[in-house]
């Protein structure tokens, strides 16, 4: 079995970015523990708060047993370490109990465990072989989204690798400055 899931948009994302606008891409995974199961969107360059993707990601080997929810991840693109934007669990039952389709909005979570935002997906469950539906223009309902600790947790982590990453940016400018004003300094 696979997971389909369109990523269609996002709206009112919290503003990571201290200069500038996000440029925001959303990663999606089965398992949030394992880094190379995510699947990953484009990225949107200058978004700011709202993106609109409608790119189609597909997860395999879908194991009902195993995998009880769709792990959703946007993150702002940065040269060194990406910034989490907005993070949530969908749990995949809400999806086998409408026909193994829907689609919906989904309150997205800051870092801080806020809601801020909401992120609009079509998820489809898919037998092996199985094509999705050619023609599924369902409404848009409000869907269930939760936290996950785990996953809350890895989302900390980056946060803070990230919050690292800004301060050591920082230093080194500082230290360039500070370096060329004694250079410049000693050579009046």
């Amino acid at each position: 079995m696979s997971v389909q899931i369109t990523v269609h948009s996002a709206q009112d994302m919290a503003d990571v970015e201290s200069f500038g606008k996000n440029d925001p891409y959303v990663q999606i995974s089965l398992n949030f523990a394992d880094e190379n199961a995510f699947e990953k969107t484009s990225t949107k360059k200058n978004a700011g708060k709202n993106a609109e993707w409608n790119e189609t990601l597909r997860l395999g080997n879908y194991d009902p047993s195993e995998h009880h929810y769709l792990y959703v991840e946007v993150h702002d693109k940065e040269k060194l370490a990406d910034a989490p934007i907005g993070f949530t669990a969908i749990p995949l039952q809400e999806v086998t109990s409408s026909s193994n389709s829907l689609r919906g909005r989904f309150n997205l979570y800051t870092t801080k465990g806020k809601e801020q935002g909401s992120i609009s997906l079509t998820i489809h469950i898919l037998q092996h072989g199985q094509q999705p539906p050619s023609s599924f223009n369902h409404p848009e309902i409000q869907g269930l989204s939760q936290i996950v600790i785990g996953h809350h947790k890895r989302i900390k982590r980056l946060q803070k690798r990230e919050d690292l990453t800004d301060a050591a940016t920082a230093a080194a400018g500082v230290a360039l400055f500070a370096g060329a004003a004694n250079f410049l300094g000693s050579h009046k």
